[in-house]
């Protein structure tokens, strides 16, 4: 009985601090990135699985998801457009399905990239066709993107998160030949 209290009184005032246990990616999705850009899109916990695609195939859209013990993570993803799309306009279409009616929009200076609730939107332009044979057509621009399910409060690193989407881009513009 008095361990139970004393194992109580640990975790009830702080104790230690969970740990992440996985080994951390050098990529995200095929694209090198370094561990330190994404260490804090990582939750703590003891396995990390990846399913789909990289961004480096020269695909139409590909991406990848990330799991922490089994919850949701990460997906990054990328989408090429028929038209010229604004980082804006992308950022305040996926607020408005994965904003948690949260639909501020905050757009970096360059105009190219953009953080909501959840995640953040790179945009650049890249015409010409899909390495997929022609299936979807010419496109004017692409999008890489990025879904977080954690933190929770992505305040704190949206300078970060920012700067992941402009190290992820060129890998996306140079496999699709942009």
């Amino acid at each position: 009985m008095l361990s139970l209290a004393a194992l109580l009184l640990t975790a009830c005032s702080g104790g230690k601090k969970p740990e992440v246990e996985y080994a951390l990616p050098d990529t995200l999705c095929g694209a090198h990135v370094g561990k330190k850009a994404i260490e804090p899109l990582f939750p703590p916990g003891s396995k990390l699985t990846k399913t789909g695609d990289g961004l480096d195939k020269g695909k139409y859209a590909s991406g990848c998801e990330y799991a922490v013990d089994n919850h949701k993570t990460l997906f990054v993803r990328n989408f090429f457009h028929e038209d010229v799309q604004t980082a804006r306009q992308i950022a305040e279409s996926r607020a408005t399905m994965y904003g948690d009616g949260d639909k501020k929009v905050t757009v970096d200076a360059s105009g190219d990239a953009a953080v909501y609730s959840r995640g953040a939107v790179a945009v650049e332009a890249c015409a010409g066709y899909s390495s997929e044979g022609d299936v979807e057509g010419p496109h004017k621009s692409f999008s890489v993107e990025i879904l977080t399910f954690y933190p929770k409060d992505l305040s704190k690193t949206e300078k970060a998160l920012t700067q992941l989407l402009k190290k992820i881009v060129p890998v996306v513009a140079k496999a699709n030949g942009c």
